[in-house]
């Protein structure tokens, strides 16, 4: 519970679906109350459009054995980035994350049911290892946080947001050097399946995991605040973004474990 307004003001900034400016504009407007409960209930909604969408991907690509250099890169790629671009509209519009974050939801079962795929044909059974490792890490990790073992302190959320920003420039950085050829050693290292490629995607898997915890707090602080009701949809949201890269870190450990033996 937090009883410091200054705390939850910090929690709150962490969030990058939402910022100060933003959550103070909801606070004024005058809808019915977000809860805790509908947040999970969202989440429920957007996982499921994830899961039907992955489904659909997986049996299809199961049925025709596209090939990925012809059809399927590009597909994912579209994909990826459609789902990017929903999310800075979820960022700067939060009152469309219903919509945006539905169909994000969708955007992402395609990307993940096609990647699973690959991931499959190469390593047989490995997606449902990292689907159940996953479940794990969440329920873990649920159970840490509702028993007050690991909370979403300013602090903590800082730190864990602060290394997440820190990662994604530092990768964003990476790809942008390797469009002019510079740091491709570095990018087979980090991606490959050497102790250091393992040791990146353990750092990944953590801190994923740790992200968890910040959207937790995010929604039990949120509902305590009195939010409005479409801010169920932003904890929903970001909650589902955090599953789907802990899915894809966890998937790529195993794969690099697995190429290591």
């Amino acid at each position: 519970m937090d009883s410091d307004p200054k705390a939850a003001t910090t929690r709150r900034m962490s969030n990058p679906l939402f910022n100060e400016e933003r959550w103070n504009n909801a606070e004024r407007a005058g809808d019915e109350i977000m809860t805790i409960n509908g947040a999970i209930k969202k989440t429920g909604f957007l996982m499921l459009i994830l899961i039907l969408t992955f489904g659909a991907t997986w049996d299809s690509l199961s049925r025709t054995h596209l090939v990925f250099g012809m059809a399927l890169g590009p597909a994912i790629l579209v994909a990826a980035i459609t789902g990017v671009v929903l999310v800075l509209i979820a960022m700067f519009a939060p009152r469309t994350t219903a919509v945006t974050g539905t169909l994000y939801a969708l955007a992402e079962g395609l990307v993940l049911g096609a990647i699973s795929w690959i991931y499959n044909e190469k390593f047989h059974g490995l997606p449902i290892l990292a689907a159940a490792l996953t479940i794990g890490t969440l329920v873990g990790m649920l159970f840490l946080y509702t028993n007050r073992i690991l909370q979403a302190t300013p602090m903590f959320t800082k730190v864990i947001v602060g290394a997440t920003a820190g990662l994604a420039l530092g990768i964003g950085l990476l790809f942008i050097l390797n469009l002019f050829s510079v740091g491709q050693g570095l990018t087979g290292a980090l991606y490959g399946s050497g102790w250091i490629g393992i040791g990146f995607s353990v750092v990944c898997v953590g801190l994923a995991a740790f992200n968890l915890i910040v959207d937790f707090g995010f929604i039990e602080s949120a509902a305590q605040a009195k939010a409005p009701k479409y801010m169920e949809w932003v904890g929903a949201l970001g909650l589902v973004i955090t599953l789907v890269w802990l899915y894809l870190e966890i998937l790529r450990l195993l794969a690099k474990l697995q190429s290591n033996r």
